[in-house]
């Protein structure tokens, strides 16, 4: 809250930077846990490196791997992404429309029914 609250603009870009890191390393987490928590220790290095990424330095974790490895990826397969994001949110917009279609269908059938019994 106080990064987004303060008017320096710069501890918000540390914190979104941190995010995206942290978003893309639980990714990579939930695929590889079940293998990566056999490793001794990994709990504690995962704590560390987490600690690491949220440094209160300009040159901090977060800040090396966003700019060294999930800038660049990202920006070599920016449309790409763009395009599975559009099909995905078309997607969502076409079965919630089809499920609004159907709850009132169902509703319109129940209203009526019940009209019938009275």
């Amino acid at each position: 809250m106080k990064a987004i609250e303060s008017p320096n603009k710069d501890d918000d870009t540390q914190w979104l930077t941190y995010w995206v890191v942290y978003g893309v390393f639980s990714i990579a987490e939930f695929f590889s846990d079940l293998f990566l928590s056999w490793f001794p220790f990994y709990y504690m290095l995962k704590c560390g490196f987490l600690l690491w990424c949220m440094a209160p330095s300009p040159s901090n974790g977060a800040e090396l791997l966003y700019r060294r490895i999930i800038r660049p990826v990202f920006l070599k397969h920016e449309s790409q992404v763009d395009n599975v994001v559009k099909d995905v949110k078309d997607k969502a917009k076409e079965t919630a429309d089809a499920i609004t279609k159907e709850v009132k269908k169902a509703t319109v059938n129940l209203l009526g029914d019940e009209k019938k019994s009275t």
